[in-house]
């Protein structure tokens, strides 16, 4: 039996794990790095999508395998398209670093995904044809935790894990070796971290041969691991003592995020007032998270931008967008009453300033994209951080990772016990030879024999 990892060794995302056992070939995840082609690409430097592959072969930003890719991607590569022999790929959860690149596959291979993995898709596929789309797929099956999938000898065990995202999900795998634990990305200081530890039980209860464990978080010794708890906390004093009023930026898939602020507003009188984009989401996703029902709930209301006529009129919006018209909000409405109000607002949207003309305000941002960390957004950063100083806003950062915290990973290794323990998804692999005697550290592209 063998392992190669095509993404997600010695770097964070990218998940490719290619699982090879006797006639069985099967994919963990299919993602996209972090830092997917910025060292050959800028702006509108990019591939063309007419051209599939072809770029990204030359580049070695994308494995070049064969009896893998659609006959459209591979049009204009020299590799030549043939029937895939892979029997399916198994995903984790819905982000780009585990899904980004599953529209490069031949429809012809079997997906399988949690259920709420697939609503997540399909819905931002729907809000962001240009660049959500993850392929035609002939033979996607949706699964939920505790279900037994067979492909061909193996058995996989899908177990939902808490992570920043919903519908994540860790593998047990029974193979010819004896079972392999995959555990995605996960963390245990949320409000479902009880979900984690069902997963972590059950696979310490396998006694697994080998465990394939995330290490996001390794090559930080947090003096505090910050929780769930301590961010809604942190979110209810900023709106309680607001004298205007408050901004937040979440992910939109972040349903922990959202429901903290949201009941943060409700707590402190404000209504909640969300865009067009995250009312989509919640009411497509609402019967499977603890969304509230953005129609129902006397405390949303959904902001409309101007558009063509500047007169909120509704032709003026896309056909969808309509649907929650009777909920309309606008400037003018929250301009008149600004601390009765927790709105969220984004960083391309943040040209509303102009026309909320904010005065004593507050700005609450809680997202797990690096952005006021990383180098590489230095310009974002600064055009942000002029807005704010612009309307004398106050900036506030109240986050907590989707991801467990060092020692609580070293704990997990601890509990499950493997023969073998191959780390993915971290820069800091070697940080598991502390708790772990053999630990196996593979290279991009490299191969393990089991």
């Amino acid at each position: 039996m063998n392992l190669t990892f095509y993404g997600g060794a010695k770097e964070i995302g990218g998940n490719k794990i290619l699982l090879e056992d006797k006639s069985a070939k099967i994919y963990l995840d299919f993602g996209e790095s972090f830092n997917f082609g910025e060292d050959y690409f800028y702006e509108y430097l990019a591939p063309r999508t007419a051209n599939g592959l072809e770029v990204y072969f030359e580049f070695g930003l994308v494995p070049k395998v064969s009896k893998l890719y659609s006959k459209e991607e591979l049009k204009f590569t020299d590799l030549k398209y043939e029937k895939p022999d892979i029997d399916g790929i198994f995903i984790s959860h819905s982000h780009a670093d585990h899904t980004g690149h599953l529209s490069f596959l031949d429809s012809s291979i079997p997906i399988y995904m949690g259920h709420g993995t697939k609503r997540i898709l399909d819905t931002y596929a729907f809000l962001y044809p240009g660049f959500a789309k993850y392929g035609e797929h002939d033979n996607l099956s949706t699964f939920k935790s505790g279900d037994k999938i067979k492909v061909k000898h193996l058995t996989f065990e899908p177990i939902h894990v808490e992570h920043s995202i919903p519908g994540a999900y860790g593998y047990i795998i029974k193979t010819s070796k004896g079972p392999i634990v995959y555990t995605g990305d996960f963390r245990l200081h949320g409000p479902k971290k009880k979900m984690t530890e069902e997963f972590i039980s059950k696979a310490a209860k396998s006694k697994p041969y080998a465990l394939i464990i995330e290490g996001t978080r390794l090559e930080y010794d947090s003096e505090h691991n910050y929780t769930e708890e301590e961010v809604n906390k942190k979110v209810d004093s900023i709106i309680k003592s607001s004298k205007g009023t408050v901004f937040a930026y979440f992910s939109m898939s972040n349903v922990d995020r959202f429901n903290s602020i949201y009941k943060a507003a409700v707590d402190n009188n404000r209504i909640m007032v969300i865009d067009t984009r995250l009312a989509y989401i919640m009411s497509n996703m609402k019967d499977i998270v603890d969304f509230p029902d953005p129609l129902k709930d006397p405390n949303i209301r959904i902001y409309y931008r101007l558009a063509k006529s500047c007169s909120f009129i509704e032709k003026d919006y896309y056909v969808w967008e309509r649907d929650f018209f009777s909920k309309k909000i606008t400037y003018k409405e929250i301009k008149k009453s600004p601390k009765k109000y927790v709105m969220f607002l984004g960083f391309y949207k943040l040209i509303e300033l102009i026309y909320l003309e904010p005065k004593n305000a507050d700005f609450i941002y809680s997202s797990s994209e690096h952005f006021y960390e990383g180098e590489e957004n230095e310009e974002e950063r600064k055009i942000w951080e002029n807005w704010m100083n612009h309307f004398k806003i106050n900036f506030h950062k109240a986050h907590c990772s989707g991801h467990a915290s060092k020692q609580e990973l070293l704990e997990v290794v601890k509990k499950i016990n493997p023969k073998v323990l191959i780390p993915v998804h971290t820069e800091s692999p070697e940080e598991y030879k502390k708790v772990h005697g053999n630990v196996k550290i593979v290279e991009k592209g490299g191969k393990i024999e089991v």
